[in-house]
């Protein structure tokens, strides 16, 4: 299994703890940190996975175009 699938189910993972966040308060008190901070963090895991991708077929196409 690749790292951008790994990072890609890590963000699956926090987008469906954040869904439980916001429908129910099975966090408690903790679901408002978990509202502030998870879609933060999930956007750079994101913005990192999108950066790798591109990089990846950036290399492929100056590899096979030589």
């Amino acid at each position: 299994m690749t790292r951008t699938v790994r990072l890609n189910l890590l963000n699956l993972f926090l987008l469906i703890v954040l869904m439980l966040a916001l429908t129910i308060n099975i966090f408690e008190g903790f679901s408002i940190y978990l509202i502030m901070i998870l879609p933060i963090i999930m956007l750079i895991i994101g913005i990192y996975v999108l950066i790798q991708i591109l990089k990846n077929k950036i290399l492929t196409k100056k590899y096979i175009n030589k």
